[in-house]
């Protein structure tokens, strides 16, 4: 049976790739990976755990593999949900990135907008807000395609189950799911994240927007009252003389 997980349940690459880099640009990669850590729970060899859980009554080991079943069930619709939501903010991004561009051309026209000073506020708030946009979409990303390595609940070890008796079977397939759960529980912890960060990023985006609209506001403001200003003018009277 298999002893304790000593390695996360990232990549193998992301491992060795991470264990390579010096501390201070590990800190860095660290913030932009998020790498997974060793479960902490319910992380003991697969024969301990099962012995921690063994009974000999019949109802405490069902109720013990309903429990477990739960436990597992959860950190499976945390993933899911994580999943679920960062597909959603991709869709939300693509669009209002997709509309941003094709608004670009417009604020950066020299005919329409004369002012050179102008043109620039508005297009550096455009690229900022492309570029929370970017970020945002990034970790959404990291969510739904980042690989990771799942403890499976033994289905390999169905054989062995077979042949032990049912509340002993039920004991090992409980102590199984938790092991899983144990693995999922720290992916899930990278999942949401990840999906944090992408939702803060989106905040981030959405403030810039709100920034372009006040400087837009004004410029419209501005503008409009410089053709509206009335023009003065001196009218001459010119007298006949007799």
């Amino acid at each position: 049976m298999p002893g304790p997980i000593t390695q996360s349940p990232d990549r193998r690459r992301i491992r060795e790739h991470r264990a390579k880099l010096p501390g201070w640009l590990r800190r860095i990669y660290d913030f932009l990976v998020v790498p997974a850590e060793i479960p902490s729970e319910f992380n003991d060899a697969l024969a301990t755990l099962a012995n921690s859980l063994s009974t000999d009554d019949e109802t405490t080991a069902a109720a013990t593999l309903a429990e477990a079943q739960a436990i597992f069930d959860e950190t499976s619709d945390r993933i899911a949900s994580a999943e679920r939501r960062a597909t959603t903010l991709q869709g939300t991004v693509a669009i209002a990135a997709s509309l941003v561009v094709a608004g670009v051309s417009l604020f950066a026209d020299q005919s329409k907008i004369p002012d050179r000073g102008w043109r620039t506020a508005f297009v550096a708030c455009l690229a900022a807000f492309v570029a929370a946009l970017i970020a945002s979409a990034w970790r959404a990303l990291a969510v739904t395609g980042r690989m990771f390595e799942f403890e499976q609940p033994g289905p390999d070890r169905i054989f062995l189950r077979a042949k032990k008796t049912g509340v002993e079977a039920q004991t090992l397939r409980a102590a199984e799911l938790l092991r899983a759960a144990g693995v999922a529980s720290e992916i899930g912890a990278v999942k949401v994240g990840l999906l944090r960060s992408a939702g803060w990023w989106l905040r981030i985006a959405l403030t810039i927007l709100a920034g372009f609209v006040v400087v837009v506001g004004l410029y419209a403001t501005l503008n409009h009252k410089s053709r509206s200003s009335p023009t003065t003018g001196t009218h001459h009277v010119h007298a006949s003389v007799p």
